[in-house]
């Protein structure tokens, strides 16, 4: 049996993934395997422990994608497998702060001292898109048809984001798949909908919850929006340089669970 430790993630060498397991566990030696995207994961994970280096403890680190609920704590998840999940909605998330961001707009043409409005505005604007995601998160079997109600891929926003288009939009998706929708109702849809358009209030954003709960890529497409030049790309390059593991409570128990190993 080898003494490898096998950390997997999502993504490829470089991913915000990679990169943040790399500065979460630096020092402990361990060997982080990124294996593209999260479906068939398991699959792939049993191709790499079948090899000649096996492992003597492995673990899989991934967001939660609207997949498992935000825990109402601040802590690392696991579904009783190896599998452990973020605390934060995606990866992406832990490279959003505002402190980050203006830091890194200092000199930049789009920097105001309206920079916070900015920020909070680009949230505020996609409420209703993330009220459907996690509507959808919370009801679907998770093979389902996903949470958006946009092709693309996350970080491709509607055209109009206004609850009434998400709303309808959303729904529109699950009649859309008879078979997968057989115990939904319309009623239901609404209730969870509402319930979500309720928590992401005035003060869920003033306090910044949406780091925690929004899709990351979707809301840096929608700050981009605001802030025309500004580049989620180049920014995230200067958030990997200056993050910083504990200041997340969940990546500080990962590294205190692979510590052990």
């Amino acid at each position: 049996m080898s003494d490898v430790v096998k950390i997997y993630c999502e993504g490829k060498a470089g991913s915000h993934d990679f990169d943040i397991l790399e500065k979460t566990l630096d020092g402990l030696g361990v060997l982080i395997v990124p294996i593209g995207g999260k479906r068939g994961a398991k699959s792939a994970i049993q191709v790499h422990e079948s090899g000649l280096v096996k492992s003597k403890f492995k673990l899989f680190f991934r967001d939660r994608d609207f997949d498992m609920p935000v825990p109402t704590s601040e802590q690392l998840q696991t579904d009783g497998s190896y599998v452990y999940f973020s605390y934060r909605t995606t990866i992406e998330n832990y490279l959003v702060n505002f402190d980050y961001i203006k830091k890194y707009s200092i000199g930049k043409s789009w920097d105001s001292e309206s920079l916070r409005e900015s920020y909070i505005k680009a949230a505020r604007k996609i409420v209703y898109f993330q009220a459907v995601r996690h509507t959808f998160g919370k009801l679907r079997v998770p093979t389902d048809f996903g949470t958006n109600i946009v092709d693309g891929g996350s970080g491709t926003l509607p055209d109009d984001l206004s609850q009434h288009n998400c709303r309808v939009a959303g729904f529109a998706k699950i009649t859309e798949s008879v078979g997968k929708a057989k115990n939904w109702s319309k009623e239901n849809f609404d209730k969870v909908f509402d319930e979500f358009v309720g928590q992401f209030n005035e003060q869920f954003l003033t306090d910044e919850k949406f780091l925690i709960f929004f899709q990351g890529k979707d809301f840096m497409k929608s700050l981009s929006l605001e802030l025309p030049g500004f580049s989620p790309k180049d920014y995230y390059k200067y958030a990997k340089s200056v993050f910083k593991y504990t200041n997340h409570r969940d990546l500080i128990e990962l590294r205190e669970l692979v510590k052990k190993c």
